[in-house]
């Protein structure tokens, strides 16, 4: 269904001007994407005006539409969010010279001659990032980096993770972004620089300290989960950057997130766990499920928290009664280890009953509830 104005008709092919996306493609070329028909669909799905082939993008993200003369951008109730100009969307304006991001893709809106639109465009519609060694249309900013970290120049935002099936808010992820003019917000671009110039820690333990720096002057608010990044593990500073964190803010209710991946190494759990139980801070297996599934370790050193990957929760409404199966065993399984089993990326009613029906405690995604500002939470 169409959402231009009466008397009003989107851009299209008969048109002089016209609008396009614009991105970094390989070898610093410009890539072009016209919007030649409205509404124009984003998204990782097939069969869009622009497929974005990423985890992290929805499978219908968001729209562009016609509306009083002008373009406007609406969110589809992505899983991690639609920016203009850095700013978390619903329902928003758009103008030549803004700057949209897809979850972690970033665009520049454009309006041109459609003859020259057409030198740039590139006829495909699904946009690949290039170098995965340096983020997608943000090649070589490693000085731009350094001043991000050096400078601080960083803010958190916070999920809401509910106790199913109450829907009451039990707890927030604190994510990260980017405030840095010339640097991408998301965290999984601002990571790829970093792993350029080996800051992945500086960088986890900044974000880190934003999320405590900011909810500090609170005494009403429930668990806060902190993420960490695998090279952590590795290097010595982790152990004394939370008790930092701690130490700033001791009435604070925190959880350390940690990926599946490090579930390998059982010795430097057990430690971690017996650390930060010191601390009285709680330990929460993160992406369970997008890997190897680590059972073994897990019934020898049980979180308090199982966060299940996206892809075990994608379509679990409509999964065949095989992974309903195996699903239900892995939540019996934490439950008799009196772990509490949170369902990542519910982007949809459906998915969010049958989180409910087969047995999670726990649900966040999009559905449940849209990353907020601290002043909302």
């Amino acid at each position: 269904m169409g959402h231009d104005a009466p008397g009003l008709s989107g851009p299209s092919e008969g048109s002089s001007e016209g609008w396009f996306l614009e991105t970094m493609a390989e070898a610093g070329r410009l890539r072009r994407v016209a919007i030649r028909t409205v509404p124009f669909r984003v998204g990782r799905g097939p069969g869009l005006h622009l497929t974005l082939p990423a985890d992290s993008v929805s499978k219908q993200h968001a729209e562009i539409y016609a509306s009083s003369g002008g373009l406007r951008l609406r969110d589809l109730g992505s899983k991690n969010g639609t920016f203009v100009n850095r700013t978390l969307v619903e329902d928003a304006p758009i103008q030549e010279g803004d700057i949209l991001h897809f979850a972690d893709f970033e665009f520049r809106v454009g309006r041109a001659d459609l003859a020259e639109t057409a030198e740039h465009e590139d006829r495909q519609t699904t946009v690949v990032p290039g170098s995965r060694d340096l983020p997608h249309g943000f090649p070589g900013r490693t000085r731009e980096l350094q001043d991000l970290l050096s400078e601080g120049r960083v803010t958190m935002v916070f999920q809401p993770i509910i106790h199913l099936p109450l829907g009451t808010i039990a707890a927030y992820e604190a994510l990260g972004r980017g405030l840095h003019p010339d640097l991408p917000e998301g965290p999984e671009e601002l990571f790829r620089i970093a792993e350029s110039i080996g800051a992945e820690t500086e960088l986890s333990r900044l974000f880190r300290r934003r999320a405590v720096d900011l909810a500090r002057s609170r005494r009403d608010l429930p668990t806060i989960f902190l993420n960490t990044h695998p090279k952590e593990f590795a290097r010595p500073g982790l152990l004394e950057s939370l008790e930092e964190l701690r130490a700033l803010a001791p009435h604070l209710d925190l959880a350390l997130e940690i990926h599946e991946s490090v579930l390998t190494r059982p010795a430097q759990i057990a430690e971690l766990q017996s650390l930060l139980s010191e601390r009285n801070i709680a330990l929460a297996y993160d992406d369970f499920g997008a890997g190897q599934a680590r059972l073994l370790e897990l019934a020898d050193r049980p979180p308090h928290y199982l966060k299940f990957d996206r892809r075990m929760v994608q379509d679990l409404d409509r999964a065949p009664s095989p992974k309903r199966r195996l699903l239900h065993s892995l939540l019996a399984c934490a439950s008799d280890l009196r772990v509490k089993s949170v369902a990542e990326g519910v982007e949809t009613v459906g998915e969010s009953r049958a989180c409910a029906e087969i047995g999670f405690t726990h649900a966040q995604g999009f559905q449940v509830g849209r990353p907020r500002t601290i002043d909302r939470i």
